[in-house]
């Protein structure tokens, strides 16, 4: 069976004993539980899901706005993947968190719960999911693709890249390819401003 929690359907860092209760009720019944999760980069993301504010012809500004900092916890049109893995559609970071504190949640959700997380190598992550499965790999048709254009002005570029980057989405991803890749950017960041406790991100 394949259960895909996304939307209001689950909210992974307040509802974390149900990831638990799940793998548990799973492998009772002598089942494998594999959570699996594919992400990509940050800042393609968050310009990825501009394409949804053609049609109701929302300026940038206003469709960005949930992730200027003093809007902290507004819920916006759209959710970043950091968002997506500790909130997903519901209340969002009513603790006002930073986004050390959200990246070190989301960092601990993945690596307690999910089995396969990846970062764009979908040939992999296809692979890898016929061989738990036993399903003869089939070749996909592109689909869900925005066939439109995206035209931002360079105040808008650096509009996506610095609000992604203050709602800790760059950093997220590179803490996921420093754990799960090798990768070392994540040890770049200044030691005096990542969080020293263990707070839970709410």
């Amino acid at each position: 069976r394949i259960v895909h929690a996304h939307g209001f359907s689950f909210f992974p860092n307040s509802s974390e004993p149900i990831l638990y209760q799940w793998r548990a009720d799973v492998e009772r019944q002598g089942c494998a539980f594999v959570a699996t999760t594919m992400l990509r980069d940050a800042v393609g993301h968050t310009i990825s899901q501009s394409k949804g504010m053609i049609n109701p012809n929302y300026t940038l500004d206003h469709f960005v706005n949930h992730l200027e900092p003093e809007n902290y916890n507004q819920r916006g049109i759209f959710n970043t993947q950091i968002d997506y893995m500790l909130y997903n559609r519901g209340p969002r970071n009513e603790q006002n968190a930073t986004k050390y504190e959200k990246v070190r949640r989301a960092i601990e959700i993945l690596v307690r719960h999910f089995d396969v997380v990846m970062v764009s190598d979908y040939a992999r992550f296809t692979e890898i999911i016929c061989r738990i499965t036993g399903w003869t790999c089939l070749k996909m048709k592109h689909a869900n693709a925005f066939k439109g254009q995206l035209n931002f002005t360079e105040r808008e570029l650096r509009k996506i890249k610095d609000l992604t980057e203050a709602n800790g989405d760059n950093l997220f991803i590179d803490a996921v390819k420093h754990v799960y890749y090798g990768h070392l950017d994540y040890l770049l960041v200044d030691s005096d401003e990542q969080p020293s406790g263990n707070k839970q991100v709410q």
